[in-house]
């Protein structure tokens, strides 16, 4: 490619200049050369036997190679067949759309806020209306909501625009649009009062030691709103409209105003409302609020305490001779237990008894159901005194005994005092009747399996079964987990709650 600059000095041919040049003019004596800039002339006009600019490049585009012809890329799906895909889908989405709305406008059960006229049951209704005609009519989605605004009373664009983002919410989510009217920052508050403030600096004041938000907003929506609100009705209904209107105020005027007096302040309005105050809140004690100026008062304690342990009798009155009292607590004689209670009986009631009476009289001691009250025998057959874990102490328990085939069966605790290995001690139940029965083998686990089995009484099987039964009368009652534990629980065979101690009849398996 050949450039051609403009400033270039180019000798024009002869005929041109004789063309541009003037007529020529006599022969003059010479003069002295000048240093004069030469015109070189233009480009265009050079002849037309000389290459150019334009015909390199025109040469250089001749030689650029053809374009490559595209080739077409075969999708999974083809396109309009996605496309109509994708429009039953959206199709589908608009039917099962329609179905819940009706269904949650026809129950009895919805409620709208502030009652079926609300702005948020004409907005249902909008939404309502709109797949109505998108689905059945097969009208488009912007004319559909401009129609079913109209008719919900909402203007044409506006309102329109509004329910479509109203539909596309509900397929979304399937929840209703919430009005935000009357959810802007109030310029007037109820803690902002001066009657309210006074109250609420008062209460906070005497309960020092549980200065809590929580409990300032649980007492502001128990008593104080709440008292506020009906002395206000109780005003507007009987001086200034006539009572028949008191129900018309209950379920339409308050909630289409948006007010609900009832609610009470909320934890962060109260935590404003305490700094507002002067209130200051601790690092060291969490939930403690004090006043600026003033120190936290700690919370009372039950302090030291005595435990009197007394009798009174239908006869005499109160037996002194009878009362022990003993200083409770960790630092000082202990807790009361049942052995001491055996003791009060032995050394001190009994005798201060026959004492009060005399000889050839019997006392009928009447005990309250306490766990202080509640002493066993060191052999008795208590589960909570055996050890379930390795090492430890053991309990020596009496021989216990249950019923097999109709007769009673004795069953020893405690190896005999004799016995070679383990004499006087607390037989392991478990491991004996794996010794007596297993060799650890697996043909022997084989043989044992069967017999296992078949060693589960029918008794046993019914009482599982009623058992399964109820567990699913439960479920199909629709609780859960935690509730149907509770239900078969409170359908068990018995009950018994007397220290503990079922008697001989219900020992028997049936």
């Amino acid at each position: 490619m050949k450039f051609v600059s403009y400033f270039t000095k180019i000798s024009l041919p002869a005929a041109q200049e004789h063309s541009r040049s003037p007529s020529p003019s006599p022969p003059s004596s010479p003069e002295p050369f000048r240093n004069n800039p030469v015109f070189t002339g233009y480009i265009s006009d050079l002849p037309s036997d000389e290459p150019d600019a334009s015909s390199d490049e025109a040469d250089d585009e001749g030689d650029k190679p053809p374009p490559t012809k595209r080739v077409r890329r075969k999708l999974d799906v083809p396109a309009r067949t996605a496309r109509i895909l994708a429009q039953e889908e959206r199709k589908k989405e608009k039917e099962s759309g329609l179905r819940d709305i009706e269904k949650l406008i026809g129950s009895k059960r919805t409620e709208f806020d502030a009652g079926a006229n609300s702005l948020q049951a004409h907005r249902a209704r909008s939404i309502q209306s709109v797949l109505h005609m998108v689905v059945h009519n097969n009208r488009k989605l912007a004319d559909a909501s401009e129609r079913a605004a109209e008719s919900q009373g909402f203007s044409a664009k506006w309102g329109g625009r509004l329910a479509r983002a109203w539909v596309r919410h509900w397929l979304r989510h399937r929840t209703l649009p919430v009005s935000r009217r009357g959810k802007h920052g109030k310029v007037f508050s109820l803690i902002d009062d001066p009657a309210i403030c006074t109250e609420l600096r008062s209460f906070v004041r005497s309960n020092k030691w549980a200065m809590d938000p929580n409990k300032l907003a649980e007492f502001s929506k128990n008593n104080l709103v709440s008292s506020a609100a009906s002395k206000y009705l109780k005003h507007v209904v009987n001086i200034e409209m006539p009572k028949g209107l008191k129900k018309y105020m209950d379920l339409e005027l308050f909630p289409r105003l948006h007010l609900k007096p009832g609610r009470g302040i909320s934890l962060p309005t109260a935590i404003r409302w305490l700094h507002r105050e002067g209130f200051r809140y601790t690092e060291h004690k969490k939930a403690l609020w004090i006043l600026d100026g003033e120190h936290a008062l700690k919370k009372k304690g039950v302090g030291r305490g005595m435990h009197q342990s007394d009798v009174i009798l239908s006869t005499v009155g109160w037996l002194s001779e009878a009362s022990q009292s003993m200083e409770y607590g960790k630092n000082y004689e202990g807790y009361w237990t049942g052995e001491m209670f055996v003791k009060q009986i032995v050394d001190k009631i009994i005798p201060a008894f026959e004492c009060a009476h005399g000889p050839g009289y019997q006392l009928l001691l009447m005990v309250d159901n306490s766990q202080g009250h509640a002493a066993y025998a060191l052999d008795a057959l208590l589960p909570q005194r055996m050890n379930m874990n390795p090492g430890g102490k053991q309990a020596i328990m009496r021989p216990g005994w249950f019923i097999k085939d109709g007769e009673k069966v004795s069953q020893v605790m405690v190896f005999p005092a004799d016995h070679p290995k383990y004499p006087g001690q607390a037989k392991g139940m478990k491991q004996k009747y794996l010794r007596d029965n297993c060799d650890y083998t697996f043909t022997t686990l084989k043989e044992n399996l069967p017999k296992a089995l078949a060693s589960v009484q029918l008794s046993t099987i019914r009482k599982w079964e009623h058992r399964m039964v109820r567990w699913m009368d439960a479920y199909r009652g629709g609780l859960d987990a935690k509730n149907a534990q509770i239900r078969v629980k409170a359908l068990s065979s018995r009950k018994f709650t007397s220290h503990r101690r079922a008697p001989a009849r219900d020992c028997t398996a049936n």
